[in-house]
């Protein structure tokens, strides 16, 4: 699946454990960068295919040489698991079990594909969305949802300002 699909994913569990920053930086590594190995894949696919198959379903161009790294099937565990035990954390094997399980489920719908994902997508956005809801009104007993959307209408205004400010002042530095 997409990498935007294994991220909403790991961000749902991420929140749904409360993990701390650390526990964040080891989760979206093993939950989401483990498919950077795929863009060190892209340059030969495209070599050999066609940009237009990058579109394609699947990326088995039926040559035989690897697009994905070891991390992409269950041997990883023999690295994965000794890291988790070595740190004490249950959280790289935990995300990169959920990251080989979302694939798992692309490759057996291969077909329908792009419905899966939009249903898989859409319930961790809305499970993301019901645990933040959550947290922040826990803070604000009497607040409602829709004060909650005000609220992140007003952060998403202030943070996008905030980066706008931050650009102007990079490229007028140059």
């Amino acid at each position: 699946m997409l990498t935007t699909t294994h991220l909403l994913a790991a961000v749902l569990i991420g929140l749904f454990l409360n993990l701390n920053k650390d526990e964040w930086f080891v989760a979206l590594t093993f939950g989401v960068a483990i498919d950077l190995d795929h863009v060190l894949a892209a340059p030969r696919y495209i070599s050999d295919n066609g940009l237009a198959a990058i579109l394609r379903p699947s990326w088995d161009d039926g040559s035989g040489l690897p697009w994905r790294s070891l991390m992409h099937y269950p041997v990883a565990a023999f690295v994965v698991m000794p890291l988790s035990i070595g740190w004490r954390y249950f959280v790289p094997l935990l995300f990169w079990s959920t990251h080989l399980g979302i694939d798992y489920i692309q490759s057996a719908t291969l077909a329908y594909s792009s419905p899966v994902e939009i249903v898989f997508m859409t319930a961790c956005i809305a499970g993301i969305v019901f645990l933040v809801y959550r947290r922040w009104s826990d803070l604000r007993p009497d607040a409602d949802f829709n004060q909650f959307v005000s609220h992140l209408n007003g952060s998403l205004r202030a943070s996008l300002k905030g980066c706008g400010v931050s650009i102007r002042q990079f490229f007028g530095s140059i």
